[in-house]
């Protein structure tokens, strides 16, 4: 087993000496500031030697300086491997920290002399180590360190090797983790993936975003705006550019026939002038008439309703004063009702028995009262009176009864005569109703006859015919026109098709004219060039070439040498080492040769150079030559150009003038057919919606006729309903009027009964009370009281009889003068209705008939004086038209003749087209050179179109119109747009490539994450956290994003991506358009992003699920505030101990038997249960756990408990050292 067994700090961060032994689990205790954090850190250094990284504030000490302040600082490490230790030494070398291996375990000695002071020297600590301690030599890289510690043997030597706790190139991710544990309070997704991902692999890929943002795609946008421009959609789903295009292409044809369009107005304007003066004088003489047969018939109109108004005037006044004295009743007997007037009747009819019974009781009260008498006297007495009372009550009712017997006769009699009279008047009035009523049936049945009438003659009637015979005349005109125009359009086209393949055939025979001089020419160019090089080249190296040297040590080698040599790759060759040879015979390789007749064919160097003048003066005769050839060839374009040009242009001109009379003559077919159509469609119309008209009239007079048939009858019914309802309703009030006496005769009756009931059952009361007081002499107390009681409640009753008696008369009298009159008001109404209702229907019918034929006659009225209106108008405006500058530039010399065509017309419309025309031709122009100047502002100076985008002459801008329609006709834009999307689309196919690579690890990534969940499964000991897991979701990065989509689409259609042939499927281009789109979001994306790179941890996210409890965190990126406090630090601390565990496992293939330190400066906050799981979780897994808190909880779950402490420093009093103390230390393996 390997693993780091003990720390030793020797003058060292405020530590004079200490020994700590990290064999097992280790607590630091001690309050704030003592040194815990200090120590943590210095344990941290062994395995990540990163002194930025150990969490030291900037502010404060470095780690040199606060951990080696002396010359004698140092810090030991000691590491137990298998059967054998060794330590690392750490000490301060020229102001830095360097290592120093030595294969022995720590001993205080080596390092602390004899009076107890450490050793001041590196040279005295070596003196110690004698012979038998080996050391390593100073390792002063921190790179170098960790390769030795975990066992990356790469460039090291192999002494090196031996010192390893593991064997691993990939072990960056542990002093990774194992310092993430220590210093980070968040533990986010970031830190995991990018750990994870360091454990596969010791290169991550990654994605240069600059290389593509500055390489790849640098001019992709510029190269492609000029085409995406034609295809890029604005919000109303309009192109600009095409929309552009358009304008431009639709200005210069219009531009090109407004002048035509002008003189057929002239022409136009002149006729209706032709017809205006013949017509006016024969308008205005029916004017004339007709105004006066309107004239007669607009008084005859108003004294007709004069008279109405006058007899309708006289029974809507009747009607009011009717109305008004109806609704006068009806209000008093709503107020009367509201005061409730049968109550108070009813109370004013008792007041005469009020009174008796009043007057009675007082008597009764003075007999009662009197001073005793006589017994049987007083009695008699009072029997008497009550027996009086009696007959006196009933003959008062009797009265009564026998007035409203009288009254009702009365009444009944009374209402009788009303409704008599009201049934003579209604028999009356429907007899005068019935009358019109059979007046107005023959008037209907006399309009049924005319309408058939009508009807009769409407079969043989056609509408509008004049109308549709010129329509129908004016579009075989049109259609003549039409054809005329296609011939000479098609003649044209074939003439220019012609006169452009005659001007190509003379270009290519003048282009293969031409290229064959230039050829020749460049060939012959080349050849001196590589002859004068030859040349130069010969004379460059003459003089340490052969050449060169028999020059200078052979005399006249011309006459010898040279006439057997004279070969230019021996002679100015360098490698021949020429010498001379003692010999005095000339030979040639020991053969003697007579060549005095052989010709000397080397040139010296002067004929060399001559040679090369000679040449270089041909060079110069050739390359001006070629420019000859050069400006010959351009000119012969030129006049071929100008020669050609001329008859095309002229017969674009006729092509586009032909197909501006066929566009305007089809709109003019359109419209002719849409009037043609319209006057066909208004002759069925019209003669339907007369037919119709007649039709309805003859269904609405049929109806009419039946329902004044209908209405007579009813007449004749409604009189008998009338006259029955009436009846029943006499019959009824009178039937309700003895109902009502009835009820107050028995009211009567009931009171003379109850009286005698009364009188009865008081004289047997005084015949008891006789009977009582002879036996007992005394007065009657309780009767007096009942007499009292009694009187008291009469009083208040003629109160409140007494305070009605006005209101009750006021009733009477208006019941007299009104209530008893309505039912005859209501009849008078009812008849005053009728009459009105009679005469508005007489004087409606009369009114019509005049209103119809006043309104017939006005609008014809109306009618003449409109067109004669419009005449003089057309008069005014033709004469102003006349004095108008516009005028001069009119043509109006043609002869013309009326024609009924110019009717609907008028001078003042074709006028106004006339000068719209004219300003037209100067508008549109301004406007197509704004609309060109905005065309041409999308693109640059040098756009890939070669649009010109200055223009300095009105013809330079209708040359550019003229181009730009060749451009749009001949669809030159797809084109463009297809060879650069093949340009671009490899790039396509790298960033899939690239995205395939990045998201390769996927698996191997799910891996790692399986193995942690699964590992925590397997062994977890925390009963606080019930579960734990973690999983990728697809990244949220929107470069990642778009490069999936990128790569998708390439999966999709990489077959056909950029190719254009004939065998490439319908779906290239639009494949083409759509990858140049991606790559446009990527570029967004790029300028946007600060990246330059993209890592594989970008490419996927990573989610947490903890269940602490009952309490489940869902899946989150971050692991902060989970549950409580300490529960946020005991899931951080099981997943950093599952990543290192994953992470130490992963490190090494060969070789897993060690251990390694997790320090957790949190673990204090947990629950002592959680601090024995913690533990466990970690030593289960090979890993031991220090922690510090500021008091010890249950020391013996440790190995190890050391306690720290602040004293004051022996050598300063001023300073203060740490001191520390081991307090525990548990034997064996602790048991959970």
């Amino acid at each position: 087993m390997r693993y780091l067994n003990k720390i030793v700090f020797i003058n060292s961060a405020a530590v004079n000496y200490a020994e700590i032994e990290l064999d097992g689990n280790v607590h630091f205790i001690g309050t704030q500031g003592v040194g815990k954090s200090t120590l943590l850190r210095a344990i941290l250094f062994f395995y990540n030697a990163n002194k930025t990284k150990l969490g030291i504030p900037r502010e404060k000490m470095s780690f040199d300086e606060y951990y080696f302040p002396y010359q004698n600082s140092y810090i030991i490490y000691e590491v137990s491997k298998d059967e054998m230790k060794f330590c690392v030494l750490a000490y301060k070398v020229s102001g830095k920290v360097a290592f120093r291996f030595f294969e022995h375990n720590y001993q205080k000695e080596l390092f602390i002399s004899t009076d107890n002071r450490a050793l001041a020297t590196w040279e005295d600590i070596r003196a110690g180590f004698g012979r038998h301690i080996h050391y390593s030599k100073l390792i002063t890289g921190y790179e170098e360190f960790r390769k030795i510690i975990y066992g990356d043997n790469k460039s090291l030597a192999p002494n090196f090797r031996k010192y390893a706790l593991i064997e691993s190139k990939q072990f960056q991710n542990i002093p990774r983790t194992i310092q993430n544990v220590f210093l980070n309070s968040n533990l986010e997704a970031k830190f995991i993936k990018d750990t994870i991902i360091n454990s596969l692999s010791e290169d991550e890929f990654k994605i240069d975003l600059a290389n593509y943002a500055h390489n790849h795609l640098r001019d992709f946008q510029t190269q492609i705006n000029d085409i995406q421009i034609w295809f890029k959609k604005q919000r109303n789903g309009q192109i600009l550019v095409k929309n552009q295009a358009d304008r431009v292409i639709e200005k210069y044809r219009v531009l090109n026939f407004l002048s035509r369009d002008k003189k057929g107005f002239i022409r136009q304007l002149l006729m209706r002038m032709v017809w205006v003066n013949e017509q006016k004088p024969l308008l205005a003489s029916e004017l004339k008439r007709e105004s006066e047969v309107l004239r007669k018939l607009a008084i005859s109109r108003d004294n007709m309703q004069e008279n109405h108004k006058k007899r309708e005037q006289k029974l809507i006044s009747d009607l009011d004063y009717l109305k008004k004295e109806l609704q006068k009743a009806k209000e008093k007997q709503n107020a009367y009702e509201l005061q409730d007037i049968t109550a108070i009747l009813e109370q004013m009819a008792q007041k005469d028995s009020l009174l008796a019974n009043q007057k009675a009781l007082l008597d009764e009260k003075n007999l009662l009262t009197t001073e005793f008498a006589e017994l049987t006297q007083k009695y008699q007495a009072l029997m008497m009176q009550i027996s009086n009372r009696e007959q006196e009550f009933n003959n008062q009712h009797r009265a009564k009864i026998n007035e409203t017997n009288a009254i009702k006769a009365k009444k009944i009699h009374e209402i009788t005569e009303n409704y008599q009279a009201l049934l003579e008047q209604i028999q009356q009035d429907s007899t005068s109703e019935i009358n019109l009523a059979t007046e107005v049936v023959a008037q209907v049945v006399e309009s049924i006859n005319q309408v058939k009438n009508q009807q009769a003659e409407l079969k043989y009637r056609t509408f509008f015919q004049e109308e549709i015979k010129n329509c129908q005349g004016d579009l075989q005109k049109l259609e003549k026109d039409v054809s005329t125009a296609k011939s000479i359009v098609f003649n044209c086209k074939n003439t220019m098709q012609n006169t452009r393949k005659a001007w190509e055939n003379e270009q290519t025979q003048q282009q293969f004219k031409f290229d064959t001089q230039v050829e020749k020419s460049q060939a012959e160019q080349s050849e001196l060039n590589a002859q004068i090089k030859s040349l130069e080249a010969k004379i460059a190296q003459s003089s340490t070439a052969l050449y060169g040297w028999l020059n200078d040590n052979y005399p006249q080698w011309e006459n010898t040498i040279a006439k057997v040599i004279d070969r230019s790759d021996v002679l100015f060759s360098t490698d021949l080492n020429p010498r001379l040879l003692n010999t005095t015979n000339p030979n040639f390789y020991g053969v003697e040769l007579d060549l005095s007749q052989v010709p000397n064919k080397v040139k010296t160097l002067a004929e060399f150079k001559e040679e090369i003048t000679d040449l270089q003066t041909e060079l110069q005769r050739q390359e001006q030559l070629e420019l000859e050839y050069w400006a010959d060839h351009d000119a012969g374009l030129l006049r071929l150009k100008n020669k050609y040009q001329k008859q095309i242009k002229a017969l674009q001109e006729a092509i586009a003038e032909n197909e501006y009379n066929i566009e305007r003559s089809k709109v003019r077919i359109k419209q002719k057919n849409v009037e043609l159509h319209e006057w066909k469609q208004r002759s069925v119309e019209e003669k339907q919606a007369v037919s119709s008209g007649l039709e309805a009239e003859l269904e609405k007079l049929t109806a009419e006729r039946l329902h004044k048939d209908k209405l007579l009858e009813n007449l004749g019914i409604n009189l008998k309903r009338k006259v029955t309802v009436n009846k029943k309703r006499r019959d009824s009030e009178i039937q309700d009027l003895e109902q009502d006496f009835a009820i107050k005769i028995e009211h009567l009756e009931s009171e003379i009964h109850k009286n005698s009931a009364e009188c009865k059952q008081h004289l047997a009361e005084l015949q008891s009370q006789e009977s009582s007081e002879l036996a007992s002499r005394g007065a009657n107390v309780i009767r007096l009281e009942q007499i009292e009681k009694s009187l008291l409640e009469i009083d208040n009753l003629l109160g409140t009889i007494q305070k009605n008696e006005r209101l009750v008369i006021e009733y009477e009298k208006d019941k007299r003068e009104l209530f008893d009159l309505v039912p005859e008001l209501n009849a008078q109404r009812n008849s005053l209705e009728i009459k009105h209702k009679q005469l508005v229907t007489e004087q409606e019918l009369a009114l019509a008939n005049m209103e119809t034929k006043f309104a017939k006659q006005d609008a014809l009225v109306k009618k003449l004086n409109s067109v004669l209106t419009v005449f003089a108008t057309d008069e005014a405006e033709f004469e102003k038209f006349k004095k108008s500058e516009l005028y001069e530039f009119c043509e109006l010399n043609d002869k013309v003749s009326a024609s009924t065509d110019m009717e609907d017309l008028s001078a003042q419309k074709i006028i106004a087209e006339i000068k719209d025309r004219h300003y037209q031709v100067i508008d549109n122009f301004k406007e197509m050179q704004q609309v060109i100047n905005r065309f041409t502002g999308n693109f640059g100076e040098r756009n890939i179109f070669k649009f010109a985008t200055k223009f300095v002459s009105d013809r330079e801008f209708m040359d550019f119109a003229h181009s730009l329609k060749e451009f749009i006709e001949e669809d030159k834009i797809h084109e463009y747009e297809k060879r650069v999307n093949e340009r671009f689309a490899n790039i396509v196919q790298q960033i899939a490539k690239e995205t395939t690579e990045l998201s390769s690890k996927e698996a191997e990534i799910e891996k790692v994450i399986k193995k942690i969940n699964d590992d925590f499964v397997a062994k977890n000991f925390v009963q606080a956290i019930k579960e734990m897991e973690m999983r990728t979701q697809k990244s949220s990065n929107s470069i990642v994003k778009l490069l999936l989509k990128i790569k998708e689409f390439y999966d999709e259609h990489n077959l056909i991506l950029g190719e254009n042939n004939l065998f490439t499927s319908a779906e290239s281009s639009t494949s083409n358009h759509q990858a140049v789109e991606l790559l446009n979001q990527l570029i967004k994306e790029l300028e946007r992003t600060k990246n330059t790179t993209l890592t594989l941890s970008e490419s996927f996210d990573l989610q947490f699920r903890i269940v602490e409890n009952d309490n489940d965190s869902g899946w989150v990126e971050k692991l902060s505030n989970v549950g409580s406090e300490g529960t946020d630090v005991l899931v951080k601390a099981m997943i950093n101990i599952l990543l290192l565990n994953v992470f130490k496992d992963s490190a090494s293939r060969k070789f897993k038997d060690f251990k390694l330190h997790c320090m957790m400066d949190e673990i204090g906050r947990l629950h002592p249960n959680n601090v024995q799981g913690i533990l466990r979780f970690a030593n289960e897994r090979n890993i031991l756990l220090i922690n510090g808190s500021p008091t010890s909880q249950n020391a013996i779950d440790y190995k190890y408990t050391y306690k720290l402490s602040k004293e004051a420093s022996a050598a300063d009093a001023t300073k203060y050292v740490t001191r520390v103390s081991r307090l525990v230390k548990v034997h064996g393996e602790r048991t959970f």
